[in-house]
């Protein structure tokens, strides 16, 4: 394990070093002039890959900051993935600029081939880092197989599906590339959201989470997504109280799990839920400042 302080310096260095790659690409975008309307259409197409450049590299970027904010000390073989991680996305620009500069099917098999590597690297980091955070390293792992496992092999499966169909159709996967990553990009928070409520549940309830079928993990999953949405837009206790009771009857109705069962699941959730304005407010006072007496 590295120290905290070496984390945090870690943490700055690649910040500073995605904040480089964007700007890279920015400024690599043509500047011809538009009398020309040949160059228009190029400078869109250009745009069109920044877009989606832009994207992957946030995506990236979000998802490391969400993920190493949960742990203080990371393994050290995480240190080695993060500069390999970081060197692949150095690459990003330069293939950026290639593929939009002739858009043929080496080029974009080059793309996708980066975009592959980059995506199984960045995996296998948040995969040690998640299971980390437990001493039950096997649950952890059944429960971020269970969120993670198959998307991630559907997504693997479907970027190497693209790096063969750009040998035959570059145009084609010209195309899906710049859907994918903007697509993942704007459902960003979803699957994190569902693994920081799986893994907030008490070992009951993920013992019977880990029991359902794939099918209704999902669902599962999809309703707790729901309810934390509804939770965060509320803005008031009359709110929160109406979205655990939708949370908790539609969890009743579709997977036979009784009110009381479920409060035993989520304890800590379904107590600050039901929990009066006046003391909710004390307790925020109490948590913001906790960390200045520590110090």
């Amino acid at each position: 394990m590295i120290s905290k302080e070496l984390k945090v310096r870690l943490d700055t260095f690649v910040d500073a070093i995605l904040a480089i790659i964007i700007t890279i690409m920015a400024l690599e975008l043509p500047a011809a002039s538009w009398a020309n309307h040949g160059n228009i259409l190029t400078f869109l197409l250009a745009v069109a890959v920044y877009a989606v450049s832009f994207c992957f590299v946030a995506n990236i970027w979000y998802q490391q900051a969400t993920l190493f904010s949960t742990v203080n000390v990371i393994p050290r073989r995480v240190v080695l993935l993060e500069f390999l991680l970081t060197f692949l996305l150095s690459l990003v620009p330069p293939l950026t600029r290639l593929m939009s500069g002739d858009v043929e099917n080496l080029s974009v098999m080059l793309y996708g081939a980066l975009y592959l590597l980059i995506t199984l690297v960045f995996r296998y980091i948040a995969e040690t880092v998640v299971h980390q955070q437990t001493d039950d390293k096997d649950r952890m792992h059944e429960i971020y197989t269970s969120i993670y496992g198959q998307h991630n092999l559907e997504n693997s499966i479907l970027l190497a599906g693209l790096i063969g169909l750009a040998f035959f159709w570059p145009w084609v996967a010209y195309i899906l590339y710049l859907i994918i990553p903007i697509r993942s990009f704007l459902t960003i928070d979803d699957d994190q959201r569902e693994l920081t409520a799986i893994t907030d549940m008490e070992p009951s309830g993920q013992k019977s989470y880990l029991d359902m079928t794939h099918t209704q993990q999902t669902q599962f999953r999809h309703l707790i997504g729901r309810y934390v949405r509804d939770t965060r837009r509320a803005k008031d206790q009359t709110s929160r109280e109406a979205a655990w009771r939708t949370f908790s009857d539609t969890a009743q109705k579709q997977f036979d799990i009784s009110a009381s069962q479920l409060a035993q699941w989520f304890r800590a959730t379904s107590q600050e839920a039901m929990r009066p304005e006046g003391n909710q407010a004390d307790n925020g006072r109490r948590t913001r400042t906790r960390p200045a007496s520590k110090s």
